[in-house]
Formats: C-alpha cells, structure tokens, sequence
C-alpha cells in the first residue's frame, strides 16, 4: 500500500537498525483494521507488534529529564481503544457516573474524567467480567503501549506535522473546555484525542527508564516498577496543556488516589 514519503524513509532506517532483532510481522500501511464491533460502543484499532524507541532525544524542546530514550519490544500485538472512555461507556458499565472535581459536561460522548487509578481498574474489573465470553481481556494500556500507539511509527516530538488544532484538544483551540470524542483527525493507526483533550492513564507505577541504546537489547514489554511510592502516570497531555506538554514523550506523575477533571483513560483489548 502506499505510504507517505517521510513515514517510508523512517521505517527503512528502523528496519535497519532492528535487523539484529525481531521485526514487526505486519506489513506497514496508511490504513490499519478498526473493530467497531467493541462492547458498549468501544472501537478499537489494531497496533501490530514492532521495535521503537521511547522518550526523547536531548535536543527536543520541553523534555524533562526522565524521557531517556531507550529501546522497547513490543512482543505482542495488541487492540488499542480508538478514544479515551467516554461518560456514556463508563455508566454502562458502572451504572452511576463518577463523583464531579471540576468542570465536567454531563453528555454521554465526553471523555470520562473525574476517575482515580483505583477506579479505573474497578471499571476494567467489571467490564471484564460483563463480557468474558467473548475470548479478550480489556485493561488499561502500559505506559510502552500508550507511546508506542500514540507514536504509530513516528518518531517525533509529535504524531502530526505542524500545528496540533487539527489533531487534538490544547490550550490554543480547547478553550478551555473538554471536547466530545472523536471530533479530530486521527493518528496513523487510527487513535483519536493521542494530544489534548484529556490526559491517560497507564498501568504502569512511576519510574525512571532504562539505558538502552541498542534494539538487541529493548526492553521487552516493560510494565514500570513493582513499588514507587503509589504514583501513577498521565499521558499525551490535556485541554490546558500548551504544544510541550502534549508531546508523545511527556510524562506526569499522579497519585493513585487523585481525582482530576483533567484526567482520563483509554483501554487495551487483548487475546486471553
């Protein structure tokens, strides 16, 4: 299929520098398969497993000092939620609608917001058990995912080519205000909201990455520390955040225990 010019440059020069490693097993399109068939409305997009390198270089601007580009092996494909968990979603499978910390729209297709760490994995608990049939396991995406589908085979400080105001939710064009789903372009593998809007919650507890400089050596799925004092993470940056801090890159440390009007999270569905 064809590709832009600049995406099949980026991947010729990773897929020499993986040659030593495993390669991604799916072949690289514009187009990648979306499930609209999720459990309450949830669409989902396939992310095939690969190689890439997460953090930032030195020289990019804004980056804190614990975006220390390493290398990462994704082992294993996986489907990632096209949008961030809408309020509609969460009371399907909840039945009640999250305590209000701030300024929240009471329409079913905004982002969810309002959530702790805690209770996301209550949601992911239950939605698990509404629809354990069906042969997948949904739970929040690890820290490598997130970038890793947010980046979808870019290797920049973000996803798109000049402004954000096409792609995501940020200071310059949010107006401060929350934005129903899906109202944007979306990235390379079909995720909508990867800037702005709200930011995600991972799985992962907070903590410092490693040094790897070589692909032979990625990290293979890497899922954060066992114990860092209960902090969490956010991603991709929210509706107040300037340009630096919706890159892919930056990370912000939470508590597991906090509950922000800023504050979202998208799932990963997976073969059990």
């Amino acid at each position: 299929m064809k590709l832009k010019f600049k995406y099949f440059i980026l991947i010729l020069t990773a897929f020499d520098l993986i040659s030593c490693a495993e390669s991604p097993t799916s072949q690289l399109s514009e187009e990648f398969p979306v499930l609209r068939s999720g459990p309450f409305g949830m669409n989902f997009s396939f992310i095939p497993r690969g190689h890439f390198e997460m953090g930032s270089p030195d020289d990019e601007e804004g980056r804190s000092n614990d975006e220390t580009l390493h290398w990462v092996k994704i082992s294993k494909d996986y489907w990632m939620q096209t949008t961030e968990v809408t309020r509609g979603q969460w009371f399907a499978v909840m039945g009640y609608y999250p305590k209000v910390c701030g300024p929240v729209v009471e329409r079913p297709e905004f982002p969810v917001t309002c959530v702790t760490w805690n209770e996301v994995n209550n949601f992911v608990v239950k939605l698990n058990n509404k629809v354990k049939k069906d042969g997948y396991e949904y739970r929040l995406p690890t820290e490598a995912q997130w970038e890793y589908a947010a980046r979808a085979y870019t290797q920049t400080a973000y996803s798109v080519e000049g402004l954000l105001d096409s792609f995501g939710w940020y200071y310059y064009n949010s107006k401060d205000s929350l934005h129903p789903v899906a109202q944007l372009k979306v990235n390379n593998f079909g995720l909508y909201d990867v800037h702005g809007n709200v930011a995600e919650l991972v799985s992962d507890l907070y903590g410092p990455y490693p040094e790897i400089t070589s692909p032979k050596y990625a990290a293979k799925d890497p899922k954060g520390p066992l114990s860092q004092f209960n902090i969490s993470i956010v991603r991709g940056g929210a509706r107040y955040n300037s340009e630096l801090g919706c890159r892919l890159a930056s990370r912000v440390r939470v508590s597991r225990s906090a509950r922000d009007s800023n504050f979202g999270f998208r799932l990963v569905r997976e073969e059990l």
